[in-house]
């Protein structure tokens, strides 16, 4: 549990799968990715609704919706 915890600590301070492959000691970066996939897409889908944020703020995109 405390690994996988750290694991989950390590995706949410935006350390990279190859980096964490490493701290964990896998031998492919797809075991690491594979294991915290659904923690990695969390974190994937924020930084996407975080840049359609800024779109819409800079193109004022919500005006023209209305």
């Amino acid at each position: 549990m405390l690994r996988h915890t750290y694991a989950t600590r390590c995706i949410e301070a935006k350390i990279n799968a190859p980096v964490l492959k490493a701290f964990l000691g896998h031998t492919d970066v797809s075991t690491t990715i594979n294991t915290y996939v659904d923690i990695f897409n969390k974190f994937q889908n924020e930084e996407v609704q975080k840049y359609e944020d800024y779109m819409k703020d800079v193109f004022n995109i919500e005006s023209y919706l209305k």
